[in-house]
């Protein structure tokens, strides 16, 4: 390996050709250190060449991200496959395909990021991968969608101009965890209030009026909590099934919960409707079309989604409408 390492001392190669053999002669010579450095990671007497074998690894991994940046310059002049039809659809270079060519060029729009993943890697005594950087790309970009939100909802959200018979309510609740790619992709891409901001909300009700307030395990008795300060009474749960077993630390999550209360007098007609939803889950966050269906059908008055995030029939949408 001490010979390797001579290969990446030289001046980075100019064209599309060689800087992609370099970057895949790179990447088998990082797979070599980070086995060799997990060896030598359990001999206490092999710390002189654990040493030089992480500074060796940390220069060629600075080497490699920067090829594969340079790399990724070149191959962003060339159309994306998305933007090209038909017989003049441009090709990549011969090797590299689109997956590929995504992540080269998302490392050269992120220096920054590549300073960032080098320098935690040597306080943290490891070798930084393209892995490293890309995971940084994916959580700033989904820190920056939050931001984005965050800002629109300081400018303001045009507020209900009524008030409404039957309330739908799904608080952004606020879980305390940080998305991480690899371990926690199912965190909320949005904008989250702790118990007390949402205490906080006056909501546009009818002094009588029916609330769904919806929620997860972990924030039933806040749920409940909640509901007690808005002035509504709790009168039963409603579960939704969402058929298939999610994540968990004690158990394996397959259920929602949508608390129903109500306030003063409400009309309620209602003789046979369920407890209970089974309804395969969609994107995040999103409630099933069978509870708008059930509450349209058999209930009358004003209707309001509340931190809605799309338009339901008959119902009108406060909050981050997704476009």
């Amino acid at each position: 390996m001490a010979n390797d390492i001579e290969v990446f001392k030289r001046v980075l190669p100019t064209t599309t050709e060689e800087l992609f053999k370099f970057v895949l002669i790179g990447e088998k010579a990082l797979e070599s250190y980070n086995l060799k450095l997990a060896a030598l990671n359990k001999i206490p007497e092999a710390k002189e060449l654990r040493d030089r074998t992480l500074g060796d690894g940390q220069f060629v991994s600075r080497k490699v991200l920067e090829a594969e940046a340079k790399l990724g310059e070149l191959l962003e002049k060339i159309p994306d496959k998305k933007a090209t039809s038909g017989s003049g659809r441009c090709s990549l270079p011969e090797g590299i395909n689109w997956k590929f060519s995504h992540y080269a060029q998302e490392l050269h729009r992120n220096p920054e990021l590549i300073e960032k993943a080098i320098d935690e890697a040597q306080e943290h005594q490891t070798v930084a991968t393209r892995h490293d950087v890309l995971k940084m790309v994916k959580i700033q970009k989904r820190a920056e969608s939050v931001e984005r939100q965050r800002k629109e909802i300081e400018r303001g959200i045009e507020e209900p101009k009524s008030l409404y018979d039957l309330i739908v309510v799904d608080p952004p609740w606020d879980y305390k965890d940080e998305y991480d790619p690899d371990t926690r992709r199912g965190t909320r891409p949005y904008p989250t209030l702790n118990l007390s901001q949402l205490k906080e909300i006056k909501l546009p009700v009818k002094d009588n009026s029916i609330i769904w307030l919806w929620t997860t395990d972990q924030f039933i008795w806040n749920a409940k909590e909640l509901m007690d300060t808005w002035g509504f009474t709790y009168k039963n749960i409603l579960v939704w099934d969402k058929g298939k077993m999610g994540v968990g630390k004690w158990l394996r999550l397959q259920c929602e919960f949508c608390l129903l209360g109500i306030r003063g007098k409400p009309l309620w007609e209602v003789q046979n409707m369920r407890d209970i939803i089974r309804e395969p889950r969609t994107k995040h966050s999103r409630k099933p079309d069978e509870f708008y269906s059930l509450l349209r059908d058999n209930f009358v008055g004003k209707k309001l989604d509340y931190f809605g995030r799309e338009k339901h029939e008959g119902f009108d949408v406060y909050g981050v409408e997704e476009k």
